[in-house]
């Protein structure tokens, strides 16, 4: 009986031997093809700065999001705000703030001040928010009030582009 246990826990040896050395044999060879697949894609793919950017706009600068804002995927289902209505903020400030996931005047008002750094920093706006004060005006705006000049943009008498 001792025989046939020890040829038993043998084959099972040898088997499992087998089997590892038929995986290593597949993976190496799947490991290259990935890599070849890999390499490929990442010379036409990752390196162009648009498709990086489209899949997600962080990836448009190399800096650190630990001081980025809070943002959302979408806006409330009440819609999202006119940030046109601050100013300092035209069409393409607001596509691009709408890109990051900043919709409403309430997400504005709780920035810090690390989080206007780092949104000047992405948006390649330097100073502006401060110059600008688009915390206080976003504070007004939240709230249902109007600005003097978010008043001028809703009558008409200012055209933000």
């Amino acid at each position: 009986m001792f025989e046939v246990a020890s040829q038993i826990v043998i084959n099972l040896l040898i088997a499992c031997f087998i089997g590892f050395l038929a995986g290593y044999i597949v993976a190496k060879s799947r490991s290259s093809k990935i890599k070849a697949i890999s390499n490929e894609k990442s010379e036409n793919f990752i390196d162009d700065p648009k498709v990086r950017t489209s899949i997600n706009p962080i990836f448009k600068k190399g800096f650190s999001v630990d001081n980025k804002p809070l943002v959302l995927s979408f806006p409330k289902s009440t819609g999202k705000d006119n940030l046109k209505k601050i100013k300092g903020i035209n069409s393409r400030i607001e596509a691009e703030l709408n890109n990051l996931g900043i919709y409403h005047f309430e997400q504005i008002a709780k920035w810090s001040n690390k989080n206007c750094d780092w949104i000047e920093a992405f948006l390649d706006i330097p100073g502006s928010i401060k110059n600008n004060q688009w915390l206080d005006q976003a504070k007004i705006l939240q709230t249902g009030n109007e600005t003097i000049y978010s008043q001028k943009v809703v009558d008409g008498e200012i055209e933000v582009d």
